[in-house]
């Protein structure tokens, strides 16, 4: 099953908080993304970015890269409710 959610800081793992970008307010200010599949994280991401960095095309570049694998996961998940 394909989950969603938004954690702060303080719900990351010691290796999350210890990779979790330090851009702009600060990684325990930083607002953040979660994806799991199935109990296991796929992507992580926040919005520790600096302003002239948050583009679709460079920091923001990975959500089409998620739509996609969501949309994949969710057609794999619909085969088996048949």
């Amino acid at each position: 099953m394909l989950e969603v959610t938004t954690p702060q800081y303080g719900e990351l793992t010691e290796d999350e908080q210890a990779n979790a970008s330090n851009n702009r307010s600060g990684n325990k200010y930083a607002g953040y993304i979660r994806i799991t599949y199935n109990g296991e994280t796929i992507l992580l991401v926040s919005d520790a970015m600096e302003r002239e960095d948050a583009t679709f095309s460079r920091d923001l570049s990975w959500i089409v890269d998620a739509l996609y694998k969501c949309y994949e996961l969710g057609k794999i998940d619909g085969e088996y409710d048949l």
